[in-house]
């Protein structure tokens, strides 16, 4: 054998064994969380539970990183990221739900329609009589009307029924169907990537596919605790996957369907319009709109017809709940100061919190505003950037500007990311951002002050950093500096 050709099968050989290597280990984390949270008396053991989870999360990065770089190779067969993906999965689809307790909420809204006839959005769960007394319903937000779309609701009536009056196996119903959600957007960004990279072979999107089906927060957050924004993230990216493809006249009815699964979609909406104006599709428009009108009385048929008993208020209450956001951290700030040092600033605490609200509204409107103006004197609205808008005004919205920040609220956008170019300033961002917010898993997650500035204001320091270093030859190769 040639030398080199020698050297090349020790190369190929190497990053193979690599890439399998922490396929198995992430697979053994994702276990161990298993066992963690089946097994009552290891759960329940705080310190145990907190270091099995620093441990998992550094390892969950590390082999996220370290299999990217092996992937980088070009040596690593399709089939073993597919393989693996689905396996990873799968796995972690059998990890109870151990963060949050979100999904028995669904189950809830889903049961409360289908057992009791009760519109969600004026009936709370404890109007339901004797509603403690039945097996299906879980003490889980019972007293406020459903925060989701027409969409959502009748989703989780029918994945409800097909739970067949069993709770654990509904839970595992919707899980299931986040799965699909999930493999489903796997494919689309394989689909759009190939569209977007048709010189490039299978290299970027494999690599598009692996960042995100690998990505330990979507799993999960997705997946284990089974949070329903991947099924608003999965009509958003197939809303960009048509105007990838060119197929203009759905693009408007898929992001309709998302905003009613989850209101935050609505912001992109506008900026699809002004991309289909730039184009001159004026069929796409017209008849995107109709379908996307006909989407919304279809799914809200069921609820419409009360809509004058719709409890409003109390829905936008709980929308600008404040929790671990840049409004969180600001506002127990001032209440803490004002507490210890200026009482009279305390009293005032509500007042001063709306206008923090409101002006931090305000800044999302003028930076909207902004972008939108921007792109409507442009002579052309390039794919691209829309694409990148879209991204862009929801992260924006989501991740800084929202009262209320999760980690798993990064579903709803996160896969739009991989249709970017490699090394995109908010690309390489957004995957920075899901892996500092693994560290909610942990006591940081509910520590006030600190879970803002660790968990969202270290990864906008390091784009801070990352903006001012010289553009980089090969942008591909520090995809996923920070994190490895």
């Amino acid at each position: 054998m040639p030398p080199e050709t020698f050297e090349t099968a020790s190369v190929q050989s190497g990053a193979r064994r690599r890439f399998l290597l922490f396929a198995g280990l992430s697979l053994l984390i994702y276990a161990l969380l298993w066992v963690l949270y089946t097994v009552p008396a290891l759960a329940e053991n705080r310190p145990l539970r907190e270091v099995i989870l620093w441990v998992s999360i550094a390892t969950l990065l590390a082999s996220y990183a370290a299999s990217y770089k092996a992937l980088k190779s070009g040596e690593i067969p399709a089939l073993w990221v597919v393989g693996s993906s689905v396996l990873l999965a799968v796995m972690a689809l059998m990890i109870p739900p151990f963060h949050s307790t979100d999904v028995f909420g669904y189950i809830n809204r889903g049961w409360q329609q289908l057992q009791y006839g009760m519109n969600p959005y004026i009936h709370t769960v404890d109007h339901i009589p004797h509603w403690e007394q039945d097996p299906m319903i879980t003490d889980h937000w019972v007293n406020n009307p459903s925060p989701y779309g027409f969409l959502y609701l009748l989703v989780a009536k029918a994945l409800t029924a097909l739970g067949g009056g069993s709770k654990a196996a509904t839970m595992m119903v919707f899980k299931s169907f986040n799965l699909v959600a999930h493999l489903a957007t796997a494919a689309l960004i394989w689909l759009g990537v190939r569209r977007l990279h048709p010189n490039s072979g299978h290299g970027p999107a494999l690599r598009a596919v692996h960042l995100y089906a690998w990505n330990p927060l979507m799993l999960i957050h997705s997946l284990s605790n089974g949070h329903n924004d991947i099924l608003m993230g999965f009509l958003v990216t197939t809303g960009a996957f048509f105007a990838i493809i060119g197929s203009w006249l759905w693009i408007l009815p898929a992001l309709v369907g998302a905003t009613l699964i989850k209101y935050g979609a609505l912001v992109i909406i506008p900026f699809a319009l002004l991309f289909l104006f730039k184009q001159r599709a004026w069929a796409a428009i017209l008849g995107g709109l109709i379908l996307g009108v006909l989407v919304f009385l279809g799914t809200g048929a069921p609820f419409l017809g009360d809509w004058r008993q719709f409890h409003f208020k109390q829905i936008e209450r709980n929308a600008f709940v404040s929790h671990g956001s840049l409004h969180s951290v600001i506002y127990s700030l001032y209440k803490t100061i004002g507490k210890e040092l200026i009482y009279p600033l305390y009293e005032a605490k509500e007042l001063a919190r709306s206008i923090l609200k409101n002006l931090l509204l305000g800044i999302y409107a003028i930076f909207y505003g902004w972008l939108a103006v921007k792109r409507l004197r442009q002579p052309a609205y390039a794919l691209r950037d829309w694409l990148t808008d879209a991204l862009l005004v929801m992260a924006v919205m989501v991740c800084l500007i929202s009262l209320k920040f999760y980690p798993w609220y990064l579903g709803m956008f996160f896969p739009l990311a991989f249709y970017l170019e490699e090394g995109h300033w908010l690309r390489r961002f957004m995957i920075v951002l899901s892996g500092t917010q693994m560290l909610a898993l942990t006591f940081i997650g509910q520590s006030h002050f600190i879970n803002f500035i660790l968990m969202t204001g270290l990864a906008l320091a390091w784009l801070v950093v990352d903006l001012r270093r010289p553009a980089q030859k090969a942008p591909a190769s520090t995809e996923l500096q920070a994190v490895s």
